[in-house]
């Protein structure tokens, strides 16, 4: 259910607020309410959440293209680590890809603030892919992203993204450098 609702959002919010806006304008007349004030609370909070839920969703596109300008949106984490240290939980960030070498820089959750310095990681090669591990809300991925598990040159990193964005992850790394 959360996978469905994930990928069908943009139609799913909106059918619920009219949903939620139709039992509301009913509930106020079956309380014996005039209809003119409940057809008015119920117009005033359907373009309220409406407006809202517009907004929010614009937010979201622009951070998603500025971040995708400065390179693959992704998720890492060293499953070597103790459980519960910050390694262990998912970080978002971008990906630079070079061949050999993620250059990672993370994000501040829900924003495009780069937080302390970009991390490298030189790769060695794919150890293997997998789902989602790992049990509480700190290792909880948003829908549809696929882990990739890499071996560096000191253990082993795992990569979540879009699927489009794990072959484009795994091509621009794995490709031939340039001779010089």
């Amino acid at each position: 259910m959360r996978e469905w609702f994930w990928r069908h959002r943009t139609a799913a919010i909106p059918l619920a607020i009219v949903l939620v806006a139709s039992a509301g304008f009913f509930a106020y007349l079956a309380s014996g309410s005039n209809w003119p004030p409940a057809l008015f609370m119920v117009v005033f909070n359907v373009l309220l959440w409406t407006g809202l839920f517009w907004l929010n969703a614009r937010a979201a596109r622009k951070r998603r293209k500025s971040l995708e300008a400065r390179g693959i949106i992704a998720f890492i984490r060293y499953p070597g680590s103790r459980p519960g240290s910050l390694d262990d939980v998912w970080a978002c960030g971008t990906a630079d890809c070079q061949p050999r070498t993620i250059i990672f820089q993370e994000i501040m959750s829900g924003t495009e603030v780069p937080l302390g310095k970009p991390v490298r990681l030189d790769v060695v090669s794919v150890a293997g892919t997998q789902g989602t591990s790992g049990h509480g809300p700190a290792n909880i991925l948003p829908p549809g992203l696929k882990v990739l598990t890499l071996a560096l040159t000191r253990g082993t990193v795992d990569i979540a993204a879009e699927p489009s964005a794990l072959a484009r992850i795994e091509q621009e790394v794995f490709r031939p450098a340039p001779a010089a």
